[in-house]
């Protein structure tokens, strides 16, 4: 969905809307995010705020996140508030910049729309853990047969079975 932003009121504009599981798409076999296990909600409030446009908002649904010690899915709840603001105007700097705390937070568009999809897609992946664990307690793949240890205990010897993704 793209909003334009030249036609918010200066008191701002409230959009609420669901996304259907179907809604997102990897980007590519590695993507932590395999998928939504149930629709998205997202409550978004976009007002001016000078020279820029404040888009704050809420979204939840249930993530299906692959595990990084034993590459199983499993679904995580995901209930997060953001906010970010958006240029209007073009980046106009040269070379490097040195940034403050408040433009960590900037987004420019490509001309006056805003593409809520993109900028909720963004806050989703902004919000999964760096490392993705089924359980804290998830023993991972054998590194001898790949078996997961989280089922039995395979054939290796015990010496030989390493746990593979231990450091994860």
């Amino acid at each position: 969905m793209k909003i334009d932003l030249t036609k918010i009121p200066p008191e701002g504009k409230k959009i609420n809307f669901k996304l259907p599981v179907e809604w997102w798409k990897a980007d590519s076999g590695d993507d932590r995010i395999v998928g939504l296990e149930q629709s998205l909600s997202t409550s978004m409030r976009i007002y001016p705020a000078g020279k820029k446009m404040v888009v704050e908002g809420l979204i939840s649904t249930r993530l299906l996140l692959r595990c990084d010690r034993c590459l199983e899915y499993y679904g995580w709840d995901l209930s997060a508030e953001f906010r970010i603001s958006v240029s209007l105007y073009p980046f106009q700097g040269e070379g490097e910049v040195e940034l403050h705390e408040d433009d960590l937070n900037l987004d420019f568009t490509d001309g006056n729309l805003l593409d809520l999809d993109q900028v909720i897609r963004e806050q989703l992946m902004l919000q999964v853990p760096l490392k993705t664990l089924c359980t804290p307690e998830c023993r991972g793949l054998c590194s001898q047969c790949g078996h997961n240890l989280n089922i039995s205990t395979c054939s290796c010897s015990s010496t030989d079975q390493q746990v593979l993704f231990s450091n994860q």
